[in-house]
């Protein structure tokens, strides 16, 4: 399968980097994509936003190094993102070329705007990959969308075993967390991870929501 995982910011994909991981690793193709290098980052102090965007992409490409998945940035601004048709338009046209089979993104009620903006423009990309007159050789398979969870969306919850990736999830968080001195440590990040692997039964996991999950043969 094709695996597009869309955020906002560079450090995003903490949540989902396991998942991306584990697909790498089965042979499917995975894109990770950033609608803004997150140059106002207030970590750098007074640094140029071109010097702090230099650095964030270097970071992306790293960390899709160590994912085992295709980076690429899009042009647009940090703080100025508005899930508008332009980012939609570039998202569904970025869709018609990699083909997607399933999308991860942020969740629509985020308290980051830019986080809340990208979540929109996927869903505006979604239709709009089916129209050539817009993105030339239009993706109209069905694409299913996944989306980091929220407690107070009734949506269902989908559950991924990333015991097999949690080394590569973990080098992801310790890399981002060395650089930006984070509180939350190593510990508590496994922590997270080894409740939500509780719920579903497994040693950990992470998880998402969807509108639709997938159905199943018969029961697990």
């Amino acid at each position: 399968m094709n695996l597009l995982a869309v955020f906002a910011h560079p450090d995003d994909e903490i949540g989902a980097a396991g998942t991306l991981a584990l697909h790498a690793r089965k042979g499917d193709r995975v894109m990770l994509v950033w609608m803004t290098r997150g140059e106002l980052a207030s970590q750098f102090g007074d640094a140029p936003p071109e010097e702090v965007a230099r650095v964030r992409e270097g970071h992306g490409a790293h960390v899709a190094g160590l994912i085992g998945a295709e980076p690429r940035f899009l042009p647009f601004r940090d703080t100025l993102l508005t899930g508008g048709r332009e980012e939609a338009l570039a998202l569904a046209r970025l869709m018609a070329e990699f083909r997607p089979d399933a999308v991860i993104t942020w969740d629509p009620l985020d308290v980051h705007p830019d986080h809340r903006a990208t979540h929109q423009a996927v869903l505006s990309a979604l239709k709009l990959c089916r129209i050539p007159k817009l993105v030339g050789e239009a993706h109209r398979k069905p694409v299913r969308l996944y989306h980091y969870p929220r407690r107070e969306l009734l949506r269902p919850w989908v559950y991924v075993n990333v015991a097999e990736t949690q080394e590569v999830a973990e080098k992801v968080f310790a890399f981002y967390r060395e650089f930006y001195g984070w509180a939350f440590s190593l510990e508590d990040f496994r922590a997270r991870r080894r409740l939500l692997g509780q719920e579903a039964g497994v040693p950990f996991a992470e998880a998402f929501q969807t509108e639709a999950p997938p159905a199943w043969p018969g029961l697990p």
